[in-house]
């Protein structure tokens, strides 16, 4: 499927740049409907071709498109009118093209792994010494490798006292694939020794992602896998762990326990801070932060998390009562068969929150 997508593409790639070659080149109108008819032929086939398959489909308008452009500029650049080299439509053509090239590169390559590390001091007088707490989210890999064991190794610098994992770890195309992924990341698990004094729990994530054997990932570590939801005092605050059912409920979740100290809830899905909830502090994943945002405004343009705002989807929002709601980007990507494999203006992160006694 793969060589017979990017077969025809290039087929057409090449037509195109034949028809350009021997065009006479003696009218702009000529040349703009040549290149409109070949840009919608282009997109149009790889929706028809690469329609079960987004990321197929982004990836060979991506390198295929730029080897149209770059192309069609050393062929524009060769040709002559009345006598004259022409250089001013080659030469915008080349720019976009460049443009074109960093944009596909940027958003295929470089974003979907330039993790970053993003930290938030909260002052509190419900504590009497400094706490280090990390929350990471949305690994979904099907091949850990590399790039995850460098993330567990950022994770594991921070020298956390308390380490929540948000949830989705793989996301293979069948059960057997998730299953094997799951195997790799017992073993970077065991690699890189995560350590925490107050301890590490993980949530689990959204069921077609983690599978039912998710805990397998987690055997013979000091990580502490959850199914359901509980309430506990670690140190000196009082963390809510939701199961993944629950962050999903628009409900305010109880603790009679409190005894008037810092509360965090961390939930998979943050659809749960739309009730009000009787907490300092509300961690969640699942939203990938949109994988695209609008620049300059932050805003994902997609979050497949209705009826979530999106302003909500990503970063830090504030509660009308007062609580931070923090929403992890996630350090992978949505890998299923409709969405590509993309980032733009939206990289990867994990959270560190430093709590400081007032």
């Amino acid at each position: 499927m793969y060589a017979c997508y990017n077969f025809l593409l290039l087929l057409i790639v090449l037509l195109l740049l034949h028809s350009i070659r021997r065009s006479s080149y003696t009218s702009f109108l000529r040349f703009r409907v040549l290149s409109y008819c070949g840009g919608f032929a282009a997109i149009f086939l790889a929706l028809a071709i690469g329609g079960l398959d987004g990321n197929l489909a982004i990836h060979g308008l991506a390198w295929h498109g730029t080897l149209f452009l770059f192309a069609s500029a050393f062929l524009m650049y060769r040709q002559k009118a009345d006598g004259k080299p022409r250089r001013r439509l080659p030469s915008l053509v080349l720019a976009f093209g460049c443009v074109y090239f960093g944009l596909a590169a940027n958003t295929l390559l470089f974003e979907p792994t330039a993790l970053v590390v993003r930290e938030m001091t909260f002052t509190t007088p419900k504590i009497t010494k400094p706490m280090t707490i990390v929350f990471a989210s949305d690994f979904q890999t099907d091949h850990p490798g590399r790039y995850e064991r460098w993330t567990l190794q950022k994770i594991k610098e921070q020298n956390a006292d308390l380490i929540i994992l948000g949830g989705d770890y793989t996301q293979g195309n069948s059960a057997d694939e998730s299953r094997q992924a799951m195997k790799k990341w017992n073993r970077l698990f065991h690699e890189v020794d995560l350590q925490a004094p107050l301890g590490m729990y993980a949530l689990k994530g959204t069921n077609v992602h983690d599978w039912g054997w998710w805990k397998e990932k987690f055997t013979d570590t000091t990580i502490i896998p959850l199914e359901e939801s509980i309430s506990k005092s670690i140190g000196e605050i009082r963390v809510t762990l939701l199961s993944s059912r629950d962050s999903w409920v628009r409900r305010t979740i109880p603790d009679e326990e409190r005894d008037d100290r810092f509360r965090i809830i961390a939930g998979h899905h943050p659809l749960y801070a739309m009730a009000p909830q009787e907490a300092e502090l509300l961690l969640a994943g699942h939203t990938h932060g949109g994988q695209v945002q609008i620049p300059f405004l932050g805003l994902p343009i997609i979050t497949m998390s209705d009826p979530l705002p999106k302003s909500w989807a990503t970063g830090v929002t504030p509660m009308v009562n007062g609580a931070l709601l923090i929403v992890s980007h996630g350090t992978g990507l949505d890998r299923s068969s409709r969405v590509p494999k993309v980032r733009f203006h939206c990289r990867p992160d994990f959270w560190v929150i430093r709590l400081v006694p007032e």
